[in-house]
């Protein structure tokens, strides 16, 4: 479908995508997984426009290789070719930013990753409205609505 810019921005995380690429390996509740694949639909159709960061290639990957499953080349094509969905490049400010978040965020009870402050800083350069993750440490931060995907509703 073509993009739709009237369409809201939702900044997506790697768990969004293995939850519907490899359910068996998501740490997701079976509720998250189909809400998952109900926001993946939206994208598809372009009901939701889509960004996350070029990070989400290689936590795909990871986890492809992890749990020794065929078909990275495959998901990483559709993704690469999916117009309602845009992939952003690290750049310098965006680590840099995404450094400051983590320590913002980080503490012995809140594992704040890395990753986690390269999403969230990716949704504030590109001015998503939602963050969407089934990552506890990403559904607690203030500067974007993060939402689980169970709580997309879309228009």
């Amino acid at each position: 479908m073509a993009r739709s810019d009237a369409a809201p921005l939702a900044c997506l995380d790697a768990n969004v995508f293995l939850a519907v690429l490899i359910p068996e390996a998501s740490k997701a509740v079976r509720e998250e997984v189909v809400a998952a694949e109900r926001v993946l639909r939206a994208v598809e159709e372009g009901r939701l426009r889509a960004v996350s960061t070029a990070i989400v290639f290689g936590e795909i990957r990871y986890v492809y290789l992890r749990e020794d499953k065929p078909g990275f080349e495959i998901a990483r094509a559709a993704l690469e070719a999916e117009p309602n969905l845009r992939t952003v490049t690290i750049t310098a400010p965006l680590a840099i930013h995404g450094a400051e978040l983590r320590r913002k965020y980080y503490s012995k009870r809140n594992a704040f990753s890395y990753n986690d402050g390269l999403y969230l800083a990716t949704a504030l350069a590109e001015n998503a409205s939602l963050l969407i993750t089934t990552d506890p440490h990403l559904l607690t931060i203030d500067e974007v609505r993060a939402i689980s995907p169970s709580q997309y509703r879309s228009s």
